[in-house]
């Protein structure tokens, strides 16, 4: 497992919820069996948060390390977290650094560029709570500056995912949803409902905060005791604003003046157990932090411990606690009204509050860990390898084009047993002879992407010790250059379906044991995010060119879909047939784009129903308005795209392109416009289970995983595959 540094610009010495942020991810992961390094910010007085930290996790404490010298008697400067980092990197050689500090994070970006030493920065995961999309940010301004050199991006929901990426495509692929942790949900029985109804509270537990409106709370607190509750606040930390320099002094002059009982010191468990023993938590905000796309912690606590929450009604509440829960409010000014309507019974509080918990059991320690992190934490394969490793082994790519294998290069060069290098043709025949043939002396194992000039070239001069692996997609069957390959000379060919493998055992007399089908990969997790609402009539064409793709087939769906319900649209993510030139230079491709553009402004049911989307990485969050995707083209090899928008939860509609059933074996099969849009009417509902089975399906026959196993067990295993099929 990973050793993991965590570091936040965060007080220990008391609780909130970026305090217990800080406590969850070093438990999270210690929990995992990664080796977790705390490092404290400020001189430890308090051990409310340590001390319901994993004892695997080892404290950081700056004024106790022997081999530093902290500047400052009671926080550390980003000098000092610089220089921690540096010695802790050298004793335990970090993986991961997480950090939840701007201020730090820019101070390390300075350092890196002054010095030239890109080590600590590039292994960072940089933690944002809150992207402001409405405002002049500074966590913007700090990303804006650091996003070249860090390793990772994190943030709290897939909104914030969205904006990230579309901000800074260069994001796409680095940016960790990390949600608010809770350890686990409770179940507190009926008993424990009756004792909330019959000692009726309500409680306000973390900061206090003008922002949090905790002055509205203390006002209202005679309203709340007239209608039969006690009230509590648990908290010590006051927030204090330069505007509002009375704000300490007033508050807690108002606290002693009124009934409410306030609790300033407890550990988190005991918060956890006092908010479980109240009616209802408090947690109404203001409403600048509707735009924030921010989970409040305190929330999800709350629900687990069994008590329900009154909260504001805005989006990020709503996709905790379902549109219908009877809890909202947007201000102090209903709250009252909110806690009478509320029908305080056993039968109905129970209904609700098991609702609500069943919908923030996602949001667990295990179930975070295995969906949001385990995949970007846990990189390295296991592989059965036939000896020990003594020496590195040294793998040539040959290749004109490694655009669909660059995420395996990447995999196979995090494996420090591997040195890679690699022979870049100029075309598909056209390479530096000498320098190839220096690869070829120095390798023991050539990887040939694509069936071309490279694949040609090494199977003629393979030699004896060295293996030989050539993937072909599809293209390369149009072309003559697999017939000069020596397949005598290949040790294992990779094919992406059924029907290229038979074409080659019948075209080119290649051996059936030595050719495996594997679809090309895709990165799957990536894809897995919500959806928007709307989703369910968007339907998705992701490339329309060349002609082949048979944009027109879309568009005769769409007709059809559309006079049944015209809330159906599609979205077309593609560069222009004019923007690549030899498909804009040919008279017949300008002819049929030209005629399907005028058909789509003529028709009564396609006019303002069809968008083009930019052409983009942003393909993932393009996913998440995406109900159905579309593969109408005449040919593909294994259309990826379709296992990229399954994955996302979209459905498939699959025209029957050579090998379309094999490689989508789950999927209907169409061959006319009006069966598949009639298959779009009949299906509309999206079933949660059938979306979550079609998921597993996809990771499990299309995740990158499955290629770079393979790839890993071919380097280092000396026995060779024998007519595979992967899934």
């Amino acid at each position: 497992m990973s050793n993991i540094a965590v570091f936040g610009d965060i007080s220990t010495n008391g609780i909130d919820g970026s305090s217990i942020w800080l406590q969850s991810i070093c438990n999270v992961f210690a929990s995992q069996g990664h080796n977790v390094f705390l490092i404290l910010r400020d001189k430890p007085i308090l051990s409310s948060i340590t001390d319901g930290l994993d004892s695997k996790v080892k404290i950081i404490d700056p004024w106790q390390q022997s081999n530093s010298m902290i500047s400052s008697k009671n926080t550390i400067t980003p000098e000092d977290l610089i220089m921690l980092l540096a010695v802790i990197n050298r004793e335990e050689t970090l993986d991961n650094i997480i950090m939840r500090a701007p201020r730090f994070l820019e101070e390390l970006h300075r350092y890196t560029m002054k010095e030239k030493s890109y080590d600590l920065i590039n292994k960072v995961d940089a933690y944002f709570a809150r992207l402001n999309i409405f405002s002049d940010d500074y966590d913007l301004s700090v990303l804006s500056i650091v996003r070249f050199t860090i390793n990772r991006l994190i943030v709290q929901t897939e909104q914030m995912r969205d904006y990230a990426e579309q901000l800074y495509p260069l994001l796409v692929g680095k940016v960790i949803v990390l949600n608010p942790m809770i350890p686990q949900t409770y179940d507190i029985g009926i008993s424990g409902i009756a004792n909330k109804i019959e000692h009726k509270s309500v409680i306000y537990a973390g900061k206090i905060d003008t922002n949090y409106l905790i002055e509205d709370y203390v006002d209202n607190a005679p309203l709340i005791n007239t209608l039969g509750f006690d009230v509590y606040l648990v908290g010590s930390k006051f927030n204090t604003v330069k505007s509002d320099k009375t704000f300490r002094s007033r508050v807690e002059n108002k606290i002693k003046n009124s009934d409410i009982e306030w609790i300033k010191v407890l550990s988190r468990e005991q918060t956890i157990q006092k908010v479980s023993e109240a009616t209802f938590l408090v947690s109404i905000r203001d409403k600048d932090f509707d735009s924030d796309n921010e989970i409040s912690t305190k929330l999800l606590e709350s629900i687990a411990a069994g008590t329900l929450p009154i909260i504001n009604k805005n989006k990020v509440n709503i996709d905790i606690v379902g549109a219908d829960y009877p809890l909202f409010a947007n201000s102090y000014a209903e709250l009252g009204s909110i806690v009478k309507k509320f029908s305080l019974t056993i039968d109905n509080y129970k209904n609700i509050l098991h609702k609500v918990q069943s919908r923030v059991d996602r949001y667990t320690f295990k179930n975070i860990y295995d969906r949001q992190l385990k995949n970007f934490y846990e990189t390295d394969i296991v592989t059965a390898y036939s000896s020990p490793v003594l020496e590195k082994k040294k793998v040539l790519v040959a290749s004109h084009d490694n655009k669909f294998l660059n995420q395996v290069l990447l995999g196979l060069k995090e494996n420090k047993d591997i040195e890679v290098r690699f022979d870049n043709w100029k075309t598909t025949t056209q390479h530096d002879q000498k320098l190839s043939e220096q690869l070829l002396d120095w390798a023991d194992i050539i990887l040939c992407e694509w069936a071309v000039g490279p694949a040609v070239f090494y199977s003629q001069n393979r030699k004896e010790h060295q293996k030989l692996l050539i993937r072909l997609h599809r293209f390369e069957i149009t072309t003559e250059q697999p017939y000069k390959i020596n397949a005598e000379n290949v040790d294992s060919f990779i094919v992406v379906s059924e029907y290229i493998k038979g074409f080659c055992i019948k075209n080119y007399s290649w051996c059936e044991d030595l050719i495996t089908v594997m679809p090309q990969f895709a990165d799957t997790h990536h894809f897995d995010r919500s959806k928007i609402p709307g989703y369910k009539y968007n339907l998705g064409l992701l490339g329309c060119i060349p002609s082949l793709k048979r944009l027109d087939r879309s568009l005769d769906i769409l007709e059809e879909l559309r006079k049944v319900d015209k809330r159906y649209t599609l979205y077309i993510k593609s560069k222009m047939p004019w923007d690549v030139p030899f498909i804009w230079n040919k008279e017949d491709e300008r002819a049929y784009y030209s005629h399907q553009l005028k058909r789509i402004e003529s028709s009564r049911w396609l006019r303002n129903a069809v968008v083009f989307d930019n052409y983009g990485n942003d393909v993932a969050v393009w996913f998440r308005k995406i109900g159905w995707i579309l593969s109408t083209s005449e040919i593909e090899g294994c259309h990826t795209a379709v296992a990229e928008a399954m994955s996302s939860g979209s459905k498939a509609l699959i025209f029957d392109w050579p090998g379309a059933q094999d490689v989508y074996s789950l999927n209907e099969i169409f061959v006319s416009p009006i069966a598949a849009s009639r298959h779009i009417i009949d299906n509309s509902e999206f079933d949660e289970c059938q979306i979550r089975s079609q998921k597993e399906y996809c990771f499990s026959k299309f995740d990158i995983s499955n290629t770079l196993d393979f790839y890993n067990n071919f380097i280092f295993n000396k026995k060779l595959p024998s007519n595979k099929r992967i899934n």
